[in-house]
């Protein structure tokens, strides 16, 4: 269990006690407004001297002072219970907050490890992809030697920019017409083919 459901756990059973007490306060209200209404009509005989009115009303009146005491504990505690679940809202808050600082830097952490990540591969995809461009011009040269070259294939800048839009369009915030791209690049570049005997 966390701190936070912790102090929530706490949080509860200080609220359920608040809503205890209130309840003995209003009942203790209720029957204290019950018992004046006997008290005062009591009064009357009690003052012009009926001791059985006179002893009631003492009866009355002490049932009166331990409900009047009983509400007044009632309300003290609300009170108290009040401050209480104040105080425990606010020390989960906190916990909340400190815990979402200790996350918060751990993923900074995390996200710092991912960028190193993120500028390997890309130090590899630039270095291939200038092998890529190499490879494209020799390729080309080859072809205008045997008469096999045909000026409408792309240049590898061209391809590899489609290709890349097509792949990294969320990230780059473009969009991708042809989803042609969305392919490999080994299957949208029309002058690569794989090796005979990686075929077998």
């Amino acid at each position: 269990m966390t701190s936070v459901e912790r102090i929530s756990n706490e949080i509860e059973r200080l609220e359920t006690q608040h809503e205890e007490a209130l309840i003995q306060l209003k009942n203790a209200e209720r029957e204290l407004e019950e018992l004046n209404e006997y008290r005062i009509e009591l009064a009357p005989a009690a003052f012009t001297g009926d001791e059985v009115a006179d002893k009631n009303l003492m009866v009355l009146e002490g049932e009166a002072s331990k409900l009047s005491r009983g509400a007044r504990l009632a309300r003290n505690a609300a009170k108290e219970f009040e401050r209480l679940i104040e105080e425990a809202r606010k020390r989960r808050a906190q916990e909340r907050q400190h815990l979402a600082r200790e996350r918060f830097d751990e993923l900074a952490a995390e996200r710092y490890e991912l960028g190193i990540e993120v500028e390997e591969a890309m130090s590899a995809l630039l270095g291939t992809l200038e092998s890529y461009e190499a490879i494209h011009s020799e390729q080309v040269a080859c072809a205008q030697d045997f008469g096999g070259y045909s000026p409408a294939t792309k240049p590898p800048h061209t391809l590899i920019q489609e290709w890349l839009v097509s792949r990294l369009k969320e990230y780059l915030g473009l969009s991708s017409i042809d989803h042609y791209y969305d392919n490999p690049l080994f299957e949208v570049d029309d002058l690569a083919a794989k090796r005979e005997d990686e075929g077998r």
